[in-house]
This record gives C-alpha cells, sequence and structure tokens, in this order.
C-alpha cells in the first residue's frame, strides 16, 4: 500500500476580501481551487460569493473522488482508467458531478446565467492502489517531479462555474505512483516566482515547495512582491494574490 503524506499552506492575498483559494485533502486524495476573484464590488448575480463557491465546489469534488475507492494492496484489477482506456476519464466525471451539484445548491436565489457568476480554478490529484489520477483545470499548475524529472501542467482558458460541460475542457491523466516522488498543487498566488518574477524554474519551485516548504514558498513569494508594491517591474493586476501550495509525497 503507497503511504501518502500531503502538506500544505494557504495565505489571502488581501485582506478587504479574504481567501478565494480552497485546499483539501483525505484518504490519498487532495484538491486545489482558486476563486476568480474579480474587482471589489462586481455583481456576481450571487449572493454566497467566491470563497464559498470554491469551498462548495471543493469538498463536493473531494467527496465524489473518494466515492468507491476502497483500500487496495496492489495493482487495480483489469487496466487503469484514464492509461487503456483513453475515452475514460473519471476524475472529469466527478468534477462535472460536482459543479452540478454547487449549482442546484444556489440556482433558486442566484443568477446563474451571469457572466460574471462565481467561478474556480481546480486542481484534483488521487492515488488509486499503483495509479495516481489527476486532473488539471485552467491556470493553477500541477508539478509532477519523479524519475523523468519535473513536469509542469497547466490548463486553458475554461473554469469551473454554473455549466458541468466546462469540466471536459480539463487535461487529465494517470500514471504509474512509483514514476513519482512528490507531486505539487499550486495556485498562480505559488507559483509567481517561476511563471511571472522568473527567479527561479519549475524545477526550482518544485524544490520550494519541499524546502521551505508549503509555507515558506509562500512567504518567499511575498518576500519578492513586497520589493515591488506599485508592481512596475513585475505589472499584475493584485500586488499579492491568494496563494496555496499542497504537496504530495509518495512513500513506499
Amino acid at each position: 500500500m503507497v503511504a501518502v503524506r500531503v502538506s500544505w499552506a494557504t495565505e489571502q492575498g488581501n485582506p478587504e476580501r479574504g481567501n478565494e483559494d480552497f485546499v483539501a485533502a483525505a484518504d490519498g486524495a487532495v484538491v486545489v481551487l482558486d476563486g476568480c476573484g474579480l474587482p471589489l464590488g462586481t455583481d456576481l448575480g450571487c449572493e454566497h460569493g467566491t470563497a464559498w463557491y470554491s469551498r462548495s465546489l471543493g469538498t463536493r469534488l473531494l467527496a465524489r473522488m473518494l466515492d468507491g475507492l476502497g483500500p487496495r494492496s496492489g495493482p487495480p484489477v483489469g487496466p487503469p482508467e484514464g492509461v487503456h482506456r483513453p475515452g475514460e476519464r473519471p476524475l472529469v466525471a466527478r468534477l462535472a458531478g460536482a459543479i452540478a451539484d454547487v449549482a442546484a445548491s444556489h440556482r433558486e436565489g442566484c443568477d446563474l446565467r451571469a457572466p460574471t457568476t462565481p467561478a474556480a480554478t481546480v486542481l484534483a490529484l488521487r492515488v488509486r492502489g499503483e495509479w495516481v489520477d489527476y486532473l488539471v483545470l485552467a491556470d493553477s499548475t500541477l508539478l509532477l517531479d519523479g524519475r523523468r524529472g519535473v513536469e509542469a501542467i497547466t490548463g486553458g482558458p475554461y473554469f469551473a462555474a454554473a455549466d458541468p460541460a466546462m469540466a471536459e475542457a480539463a487535461i487529465t491523466g494517470t500514471v504509474p505512483v512509483g514514476e513519482l516522488d512528490r507531486a505539487a498543487l499550486l495556485t498562480d498566488g505559488a507559483t509567481r516566482l517561476a511563471d511571472m518574477f522568473g527567479v527561479t524554474d519549475w524545477d526550482g519551485l518544485a524544490g520550494l515547495a519541499v524546502d521551505p516548504g508549503p509555507a515558506g514558498l509562500i512567504e518567499r513569494t511575498r518576500e519578492f512582491e513586497r520589493t515591488d508594491p506599485r508592481a512596475v517591474r513585475w505589472p499584475r493586476g493584485k500586488v499579492h494574490d491568494d496563494a496555496t501550495a499542497a504537496v504530495c509525497a509518495f512513500g513506499r
């Protein structure tokens, strides 16, 4: 049985709006969401808000990811999902179901047709016997660190909102757990050192996620942000963004 140790840290970027990121883990599965933060005062057509949406979608997705997964001592019987059956993407179905669940929970009192309806990026990872399934939707990043080095996976321009069909835009995959040492799930507020500031690359960022760790990675990011308080050196919409980093270490 593969042991999975998950550590994480999350920190809000603006005290006026709270943290719209969400992270949760249980039984070898982890989800990280980044709520799409629109300017303060924007009419979302929703009385609940973006932080509520991230939290609601994340908890429902995690529950669906765990549903039907029992303990395993070896490889799954039959072909693993997403490898020998490329037409099947089980985490996509689970995300679509979670999106539908959240939409149903507030459709009656909120206008889900509004273009500003709450939305979020989604990262999901689960261990299934000797396999690791992953899902990446929108501009958060998954770093797979193993035998072949560090692979960075970032999704396209589509976000989870009120339409379950958006789950089909996610990047998904399944890899043998034996090929991985670690995986890091990072919102874009936690990837700035590599993709915005250029002070390290993906390999370096993966290393920082381990040492000094998720909280240390976020603090290192804040240090660089504070050197550019007017966003002149590194033009950006938010001087400090919500930042979340989760690291999965696979033991044998």
